[in-house]
């Protein structure tokens, strides 16, 4: 068994209200990493971290569970957790014991009551905070209403580091606001391409790459 040392290991909780795709980002995570070999779907009952009999029949999460992927020399320790009300403690557990969390947000409804609860614990424990914003292939999945509802509940701070290319079924990519490059993927959302970003999205990212650079400046 692989040993890592402690500089080369992270610990990262994937927190946000119920339903918002935290254990199907995880199972991307661990696919795309090779951590497994097939991807797994909560719809199948085939994910690594919803493996109780009862979370695979209702399709959420009731507990929270650890899965592993390695990137390049690091081990990243994964802690998918429940979205519901009732199961919050574990959520915020989690986050106790991470160095960071990724809060995912449902595209299509924007920041939920889960959404801010764990913003504001993550916030009183100091822990950096990454959002994933999921389902931008869905009808009405939307950036600019996503954004503006985190903006409106947690400041002009939260800004994009990345730019849907393409719209709800004709979502197929990102622009990275860092790189300023275009990725687009394959049909199982892999990286199929990495290029220039597209004429139609220049002034947009270039803005949006200048507010990111203000932020961090």
């Amino acid at each position: 068994m692989k040993v890592y040392d402690a500089q080369h290991i992270r610990n990262v909780a994937l927190v946000g209200h119920s339903g918002s795709g935290k254990t199907q980002l995880a199972s991307a995570i661990l696919f795309d990493t090779d951590a497994v070999n097939r991807l797994g779907h909560v719809d199948d009952g085939t994910t690594v971290t919803d493996f109780d009999e009862e979370e695979i029949a209702r399709k959420h999460t009731l507990s929270a569970s650890t899965a592993y992927a390695e990137w390049k020399t690091t081990k990243i320790n994964l802690v998918d957790t429940p979205g519901m009300a009732n199961f919050f403690s574990d959520a915020c557990a989690a986050m106790r014991v991470a160095d960071a969390a990724v809060v995912v947000v449902d595209a299509v409804h924007g920041s939920e009551v889960i959404t801010e609860k764990v913003w504001t614990a993550a916030a009183e424990l100091d822990l950096p905070c990454l959002v994933a914003l999921n389902r931008l292939d869905r009808e009405r999945g939307s950036l600019e209403r996503s954004l503006e509802s985190l903006q409106a509940g947690f400041g002009r701070t939260v800004v994009p580091i990345q730019l849907p290319i393409g719209a709800e079924h004709d979502f197929r990519g990102v622009v990275d606001l860092v790189a300023m490059k275009a990725v687009t993927f394959d049909g199982d959302g892999r990286t199929a391409a990495v290029g220039e970003v597209p004429a139609e999205l220049a002034d947009e990212a270039r803005a949006a790459r200048e507010a990111l650079i203000e932020l961090v400046a």
